[in-house]
């Protein structure tokens, strides 16, 4: 059971990590506040859109350069066996599936997350992803826990290590669980986002444009001729938050100004509009 000290540590993680209004800061901050609550080696948090495609990351402790090789090509040898992503999808579809034995309201969670740690001692050292990377690393423990939106998918992927040869005992795996329940129902009332208008929205998705949930979500808006300020508004996010998005639209689509940009936007969305019609006929 936690002592008192360690409850008191984690509700000054939640009041302090309540503090942020976007879903990027909140899940930054979450993964550096959280070594006061349960200590770690090295951590990282993955960003994942509506499609289930990594948009972003956060590390700590780790070099940007290893987390590139992991996923470029660690991430499937020996079968996909110590695929974080793909451990976090069965957890993720299992956690669903028991909600949706219940009466509950969708969306609610029924029961605390499970934390599952993997114990590096145990596992085969003759496979290719212990002897090249795992080993290399010096990984003893790992764990981690996932958030989710209102409608079951991941959103979000905490993955925290240790490299020296302590294990995450009871106590401390009874904190992540509260902490990754929290957090999840946090993320869910904070940051749900409004389901995307239809029209341009899927024409877009349909033109093939490499863009996240929320870029899209901006675009069709600006489509509409709504201004910055307007969009901030209606999203409850600040115009820095949406000049910036628009700054990364910009670049993925090699535009230097708005002109530019609703000109791509357009042929791109009649493009679209061709191929979801062309499906449906």
């Amino acid at each position: 059971m936690p002592s008192q000290a360690q409850w008191a540590k984690l509700s000054e993680f939640l009041l302090q990590v309540g503090a942020f209004d976007e879903p990027v800061p909140f899940c930054v901050n979450a993964l550096e506040r959280l070594g006061k609550v349960v200590s770690f080696d090295q951590g990282r948090v993955y960003l994942y859109d509506g499609q289930g495609n990594v948009f972003d990351e956060y590390l700590l402790g780790i070099k940007k350069e290893t987390t590139r090789i992991y996923h470029e090509y660690y991430s499937d040898v020996d079968d996909g066996r110590y695929s974080a992503t793909k451990r976090a999808a069965f957890e993720a579809k299992k956690l669903k599936l028991s909600a949706d034995k219940t009466s509950l309201p969708q969306g609610m969670r029924v029961r605390r997350q499970e934390i599952i740690v993997l114990d590096w001692s145990k596992e085969p050292h003759d496979t290719k992803f212990y002897r090249e990377y795992a080993g290399p690393l010096g990984l003893t423990y790992c764990t981690g826990f996932q958030l989710f939106d209102h409608e079951g998918s991941m959103r979000a992927l905490f993955c925290i290590d240790r490299t020296r040869p302590v294990d995450f005992n009871a106590d401390e795996r009874a904190l992540l669980s509260l902490v990754a329940t929290h957090l999840d129902n946090m993320y869910r009332k904070l940051f749900v986002e409004p389901p995307a208008p239809l029209g341009d929205t899927i024409s877009l998705m349909a033109s093939g444009i490499a863009l996240t949930e929320r870029e899209r979500q901006l675009c069709t808006m600006l489509m509409r001729g709504e201004t910055p300020k307007t969009i901030a508004e209606s999203l409850g996010i600040s115009r820095r938050t949406v000049y910036k998005h628009v700054s990364n639209i910009h670049r993925k689509l090699g535009v230097s100004s708005e002109a530019e940009l609703l000109a791509k936007l357009s042929a791109a969305a009649v493009r679209g509009r061709g191929e979801v019609l062309s499906n449906q006929s």
